[in-house]
């Protein structure tokens, strides 16, 4: 399979489903609606037409924060939608790799799925499959050393509540089963390790509010 062929299958698989398009808001008003299904009831009698957003209230609705993010998100992924997979949309190139930072730094992505992105935007950018490859590699090795810096720095005695805590009595279970010759309800030293280092960790992890 050649560079656009994977890359290809690496881009729907970063976009996902559901990305191909999307509506925000549907308001329909009676005289929208085809007469047959308006009026149309069980009953026989009009069916109610629910109450429309107008005026202030759509403005007050649509300019709250919640809205306005959502919107926000959805309007990204239409982007790389179009972007990737039709026109272009009329976004530069700096444009959307831009925004492929952005959602990634705000964690709305993977890294690996904003190295695949990435990917993609260096495939529809580069003028050689020899241009290509050398961008190729030198993103992949960023994001490999970023990852080997985040791994460097990630400290679970400082960052997981509790971890100290079930290291300390990590040890003390393991040298009191070892000086253990038989066990209770006939379980095998192994079983009853594992027992023991469970109930260790939920006790403490909840008593420092990690019930993980």
């Amino acid at each position: 399979m050649n560079n656009k062929a994977r890359l290809s299958v690496v881009i729907t698989l970063a976009l996902g489903a559901g990305i191909a398009s999307w509506r925000y808001f549907h308001l329909l008003s009676p005289d929208s609606m085809d007469p047959t299904v308006r009026n149309h009831h069980p009953s026989g009698t009009s069916a109610p037409v629910p109450a429309v957003p107008e005026g202030t209230e759509l403005s007050a609705l649509l300019s709250d924060p919640r809205v306005q993010e959502y919107l926000q998100r959805e309007d990204d992924k239409a982007a790389l939608d179009t972007y990737f997979n039709g026109d272009g949309g009329g976004y530069t190139d700096e444009e959307i790799w831009q925004l492929i930072d952005t959602i990634e730094r705000e964690g709305r992505v993977m890294a690996y799925e904003g190295l695949a992105l990435k990917l993609a935007w260096l495939e529809r950018n580069s003028e050689s499959e020899a241009e290509f490859d050398t961008a190729a590699q030198a993103l992949m090795e960023e994001y490999r050393r970023n990852a080997e810096s985040s791994a460097r720095e990630y400290d679970p005695y400082e960052d997981v509540p509790g971890f100290a805590d079930y290291k300390r009595a990590e040890q003390r279970i393991i040298e009191r089963v070892k000086g253990m010759d038989s066990f209770p309800d006939g379980v095998t030293r192994q079983e009853f390790l594992r027992q023991q280092l469970q109930a260790a960790r939920e006790e403490a992890y909840s008593k420092n509010g990690d019930r993980r």
